[in-house]
């Protein structure tokens, strides 16, 4: 069965990227490298059993990985939750080689106004950007690692407009750049991406990487925390995918993700099984 059917538009509601969005809320008012890594618990925890799941069947709801495949190479947004067991978070996503003033205007309007970037290891290191608390990476896996903060050198004004702000992401985005193109600290958050991806680790900072480089794009993303306008608490998945679809965005399921990935480790490697046997596996 391939991982990603093409052609499938018959649903009306896929013809926007939102059909099981829109009926559930009428209804209630790349390429890949496989490398060593272990299936932490943070992962396991996202199922409930053993199913495998089936990559062209989203969780009820929610926008297959397809068509935040699709969103993503046109240069548009993804919105990606994690479990509501946890922290029940959305996130505005996109490519970071993508990243334009207009673009990074909307996270900002839309978004809770801290805009990050995922980004590997061997780009942080590149850049020489140092984390922002060792203490990062001694301990909890469910941490996010975050860098100092950075800005474009050269440019910018103050780092603050959504210009200013695109451009430091595109300088991220960049295998040309160096780390004197960028001056610390600034206005934008790189986040050190987790060798494993969401295999590794089941966090957004990991899900916006791993989807882009689905989308064979360079696996550098942005993202940003969607918060409740009214009274700044995190969205609640209603919200979200009442957001989703004013704006027509697709809206996918970080365990949805996991499946996907790890359906297509085990055809790589010409495994079979449930989610266990993907131990060991990570691309």
């Amino acid at each position: 069965m391939p991982l990603l059917t093409q052609g499938r538009r018959n649903d009306p509601l896929n013809e926007n990227k939102n059909g099981p969005i829109s009926q559930e809320l009428n209804g209630s008012s790349a390429s890949f490298t496989t490398v060593g890594a272990e299936i932490t618990q943070e992962t396991g925890d996202f199922f409930s059993s053993d199913a495998e799941g089936d990559p062209d069947k989203p969780t009820e709801g929610f926008s297959s990985i397809e068509d935040a495949i699709n969103s993503l190479r046109e240069g548009k947004f993804v919105i990606a939750v994690d479990d509501e067991k946890g922290d029940n978070e959305g996130d505005l996503i996109m490519a970071a080689d993508q990243a334009s003033p207009e673009s990074i205007a909307f996270m900002i309007r839309n978004g809770s106004g801290i805009i990050s970037v995922g980004m590997k290891e061997e780009d942080l290191e590149r850049l020489m950007l140092p984390m922002m608390s060792p203490v990062t990476e001694i301990g909890d896996i469910s941490a996010v690692a975050s860098t100092v903060t950075v800005d474009a050198r050269v440019g910018i004004s103050t780092g603050v407009s959504a210009a200013d702000r695109a451009k430091t992401i595109l300088a991220l985005a960049s295998p040309d750049s160096k780390p004197s193109d960028l001056r610390r600290p600034g206005h934008i958050f790189p986040l050190k991406y987790r060798n494993g991806g969401v295999l590794k680790r089941a966090g957004h900072t990991e899900a916006s990487v791993d989807l882009v480089a689905l989308a064979g794009l360079r696996p550098v993303s942005v993202l940003s925390t969607i918060i409740d306008p009214k009274d700044g608490s995190m969205a609640s998945t209603q919200a979200l995918k009442q957001m989703a679809l004013e704006h027509d965005v697709p809206i996918v399921s970080i365990a949805d993700l996991i499946r996907l990935v790890c359906l297509k480790v085990q055809e790589e490697k010409g495994e079979a099984g449930g989610i266990d046997r993907c131990i060991s596996f990570a691309y």
